[in-house]
């Protein structure tokens, strides 16, 4: 039961942090996370809630409940990367032309870290609230999906590249 929540939490940990990277980096995926007309600007798209929705066979109620789920998180989590991109600013700024002042470093990175570790609390709390929506096939079916993923990009997991998880 363990290993099944820690692989359903890694599966929404990676599509919450590409939905971030796409937000924070822009590029091809950045397109599932532009505004159409129905939330907020910059909210997860409709392409990525229908393909967790086929992938793991959401009923309409679930896929309903995700998708406020995923708006939800993403309103409190926009605001931390908007704050985690102007630290990153001030950083580049600290350290252009080879300047140095470590105490000023230091005093950045521990926000960064601050705020990172708000944004890493709101998704394992999102990821939580989904994992209880699930029926026990699907959560087997999110178990596959990150086995797929892993398999696909190399895995960058924290057991290196191309390594399961235990």
């Amino acid at each position: 039961m363990r290993n099944r929540i820690f692989v359903l939490a890694s599966v929404m940990a990676l599509i919450i942090g590409a939905t971030i990277f796409a937000m924070g980096q822009g590029g091809a995926l950045k397109a599932h996370f532009q505004h159409r007309g129905d939330g907020p600007p910059h909210s997860p798209g409709p392409e990525m809630i229908d393909h967790i929705a086929r992938e793991l066979n959401l009923t309409e109620a679930q896929r309903a409940q995700v998708k406020t789920l995923m708006v939800a998180a993403h309103a409190t989590v926009a605001p931390l990367q908007e704050k985690i991109g102007d630290v990153r600013k001030q950083l580049e700024l600290a350290t252009a032309n080879g300047q140095f002042d470590e105490a000023q470093v230091r005093s950045l990175a521990n926000q960064q870290a601050q705020l990172m570790a708000e944004t890493i609390v709101e998704h394992e709390r999102m990821k939580s609230k989904v994992y209880s929506l699930l029926t026990p096939e699907q959560r087997t079916k999110a178990e596959e999906m990150l086995k797929r993923h892993h398999g696909h990009s190399g895995g960058a997991g924290p057991h290196g590249p191309g390594q399961a998880h235990p």
